[in-house]
Protein backbone atom coordinates (compact mmCIF):
# COMPACT_ATOMS: atom_id res chain seq x y z
CA UNK A 1 0.00 0.00 0.00
CA UNK A 2 1.61 3.19 -0.77
CA UNK A 3 -0.17 5.53 1.89
CA UNK A 4 -3.31 6.66 2.00
CA UNK A 5 -1.59 10.82 1.90
CA UNK A 6 0.76 10.70 -0.84
CA UNK A 7 4.55 11.90 -0.33
CA UNK A 8 2.92 15.78 -2.30
CA UNK A 9 0.59 15.82 0.36
CA UNK A 10 2.86 15.21 3.27
CA UNK A 11 5.10 17.53 1.94
CA UNK A 12 2.33 20.12 1.64
CA UNK A 13 0.86 20.14 5.09
CA UNK A 14 4.74 20.87 5.74
CA UNK A 15 5.43 23.12 3.59
CA UNK A 16 2.40 25.32 5.28
CA UNK A 17 3.07 24.33 8.60
CA UNK A 18 5.96 26.29 7.93
CA UNK A 19 4.72 29.52 6.05
CA UNK A 20 2.42 29.22 9.06
CA UNK A 21 5.39 30.41 11.61
CA UNK A 22 6.94 33.10 9.43
CA UNK A 23 5.64 36.47 8.66
CA UNK A 24 5.56 38.27 5.33
CA UNK A 25 7.03 36.30 2.38
CA UNK A 26 9.15 33.26 2.13
CA UNK A 27 11.73 32.82 -0.17
CA UNK A 28 10.79 29.19 -2.47
CA UNK A 29 14.72 28.86 -2.07
CA UNK A 30 14.55 28.95 1.79
CA UNK A 31 11.41 26.49 1.71
CA UNK A 32 13.26 23.92 -0.16
CA UNK A 33 16.32 24.48 2.17
CA UNK A 34 14.92 24.41 5.31
CA UNK A 35 12.70 21.36 4.45
CA UNK A 36 14.84 19.57 2.56
CA UNK A 37 12.86 19.49 -0.56
CA UNK A 38 13.63 19.61 -4.35
CA UNK A 39 12.42 22.84 -6.05
CA UNK A 40 10.33 21.71 -8.66
CA UNK A 41 8.26 19.66 -5.92
CA UNK A 42 8.07 22.83 -4.09
CA UNK A 43 6.80 24.80 -6.83
CA UNK A 44 4.59 22.26 -7.77
CA UNK A 45 2.73 22.32 -4.35
CA UNK A 46 2.52 26.07 -4.31
CA UNK A 47 1.39 26.14 -7.68
CA UNK A 48 -1.45 24.45 -5.87
CA UNK A 49 -1.83 25.79 -3.00
CA UNK A 50 -1.85 29.37 -4.45
CA UNK A 51 -4.89 28.37 -6.86
CA UNK A 52 -7.06 27.08 -3.73
CA UNK A 53 -6.30 30.49 -2.20
CA UNK A 54 -4.30 28.97 0.76
CA UNK A 55 -0.78 31.17 -0.49
CA UNK A 56 -0.18 33.92 -2.27
CA UNK A 57 2.91 33.99 -4.34
CA UNK A 58 4.91 37.15 -5.78
CA UNK A 59 7.19 36.94 -8.68
CA UNK A 60 10.27 38.61 -9.27
CA UNK A 61 13.62 39.98 -6.90
CA UNK A 62 11.26 40.67 -4.18
CA UNK A 63 9.07 37.88 -4.58
CA UNK A 64 8.06 35.23 -2.25
CA UNK A 65 5.38 32.20 -0.80
CA UNK A 66 2.94 33.99 1.56
CA UNK A 67 0.15 31.65 3.35
CA UNK A 68 -2.97 34.09 3.35
CA UNK A 69 -5.33 31.92 5.57
CA UNK A 70 -6.33 31.79 8.80
CA UNK A 71 -3.69 29.53 10.56
CA UNK A 72 -6.78 28.47 13.26
CA UNK A 73 -8.99 28.29 10.43
CA UNK A 74 -7.09 26.07 7.89
CA UNK A 75 -7.74 22.62 8.71
CA UNK A 76 -5.40 19.63 7.21
CA UNK A 77 -8.07 18.22 5.42
CA UNK A 78 -8.17 21.53 3.16
CA UNK A 79 -4.69 21.67 2.59
CA UNK A 80 -4.84 17.65 1.40
CA UNK A 81 -7.88 18.43 -0.73
CA UNK A 82 -6.65 21.13 -2.13
CA UNK A 83 -3.34 18.78 -3.01
CA UNK A 84 -6.08 15.97 -4.74
CA UNK A 85 -6.56 13.68 -1.76
CA UNK A 86 -9.28 11.21 -2.53
CA UNK A 87 -10.34 10.68 0.84
CA UNK A 88 -13.25 7.95 -0.32
CA UNK A 89 -12.10 4.35 1.43
CA UNK A 90 -13.61 2.58 -1.04
CA UNK A 91 -16.21 2.48 -3.81
CA UNK A 92 -19.08 0.38 -2.00
CA UNK A 93 -18.68 3.82 0.79
CA UNK A 94 -19.37 6.26 -2.21
CA UNK A 95 -21.61 4.21 -4.48
CA UNK A 96 -23.15 1.31 -2.12
CA UNK A 97 -25.87 1.39 -4.82
CA UNK A 98 -23.65 -0.18 -7.42
CA UNK A 99 -22.90 -3.62 -4.63
CA UNK A 100 -25.98 -6.35 -4.49
CA UNK A 101 -24.71 -7.13 -0.94
CA UNK A 102 -25.27 -3.79 0.47
CA UNK A 103 -28.59 -4.45 2.15
CA UNK A 104 -27.09 -7.15 3.84
CA UNK A 105 -23.36 -6.39 3.78
CA UNK A 106 -21.96 -4.84 7.69
CA UNK A 107 -18.36 -4.34 5.97
CA UNK A 108 -19.46 -0.78 3.57
CA UNK A 109 -20.51 0.58 7.34
CA UNK A 110 -17.80 -0.71 8.78
CA UNK A 111 -15.90 0.99 6.12
CA UNK A 112 -17.80 4.42 6.27
CA UNK A 113 -17.44 4.85 9.71
CA UNK A 114 -13.39 4.62 9.23
CA UNK A 115 -13.93 7.17 6.49
CA UNK A 116 -16.24 9.70 8.20
CA UNK A 117 -13.59 9.44 11.43
CA UNK A 118 -10.63 10.16 9.34
CA UNK A 119 -12.26 12.94 7.36
CA UNK A 120 -13.73 14.72 10.92
CA UNK A 121 -10.50 14.66 12.38
CA UNK A 122 -8.55 15.75 9.34
CA UNK A 123 -11.04 18.85 9.27
CA UNK A 124 -10.73 18.97 12.81
CA UNK A 125 -6.68 19.54 12.65
CA UNK A 126 -5.83 23.47 11.99
CA UNK A 127 -2.47 23.76 10.63
CA UNK A 128 -1.92 25.93 13.60
CA UNK A 129 -1.27 23.07 15.85
CA UNK A 130 1.55 21.99 13.58
CA UNK A 131 3.77 25.01 13.12
CA UNK A 132 7.17 24.57 13.20
CA UNK A 133 9.40 27.58 12.74
CA UNK A 134 13.18 28.53 12.30
CA UNK A 135 14.62 27.56 15.66
CA UNK A 136 13.37 24.10 15.70
CA UNK A 137 14.34 23.52 11.72
CA UNK A 138 17.57 24.71 13.12
CA UNK A 139 17.92 21.69 15.83
CA UNK A 140 17.46 19.42 13.36
CA UNK A 141 20.12 20.86 11.38
CA UNK A 142 22.69 20.23 14.39
CA UNK A 143 21.85 17.20 15.14
CA UNK A 144 21.99 16.00 11.69
CA UNK A 145 25.53 17.02 11.07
Amino acid sequence: MSGFISREADYAIRIVAYLAGKKGKTKISEICEKLYLTKPIVIKIIHKLNKCNIVETLTGKNGGVTLIKDISELSIYEILTCIGLNSSFNICVDKPEICKLNPICNITTFFKTIQDNIIHNLKSAKIKDFIFDDDQLNIIKLNNR
